[in-house]
């Protein structure tokens, strides 16, 4: 019986976390929260025990206030990151944009003067009278 209480505690300490970091992390910092919040109540309200849970639980609220606003900051740098990169992706395809303008620019220039020089009558008209 202990080697199974054993085996299910180590598989629960390896585990458990990794289902956490799988999910999204401001939730799993939520339910942390819930959890030390609710722990920190007494068991009745008419206990006299532990009077002070409410500063207990107001000093909790605090500290994951401050864990939430760090995580979304960290969140928002990441986001803010991946804007610049995406920004700077968006000019080298405009920069190459443009090189392909001129290049066709270039190229529909050349066709012309090759169409012109080939057919002398239409560059007098079309018809020569004879």
């Amino acid at each position: 019986m202990k080697k199974i209480l054993l085996f299910t505690g180590l598989w629960f300490l390896f585990f458990a976390p990794l289902a956490t970091l799988a999910g999204d992390p401001l939730e799993a910092l939520l339910e942390e929260f819930n959890k030390e919040y609710n722990a920190v109540k007494p068991p009745s309200q008419y206990s006299s025990i532990n009077s002070d849970y409410k500063l207990s639980q107001a000093a909790l609220g605090t500290l994951y206030t401050t864990k939430a606003i760090g995580l979304l900051y960290r969140q928002n740098q990441e986001l803010l990151d991946k804007y610049d990169e995406m920004l700077r992706k968006y000019d080298k395809i405009i920069e190459q944009n443009r090189q392909i303008i001129k290049i066709l620019s270039r190229v529909a220039k050349a066709q012309e003067k090759l169409c012109a020089s080939k057919n002398p009558e239409e560059e007098s008209g079309g018809w020569q009278g004879k």
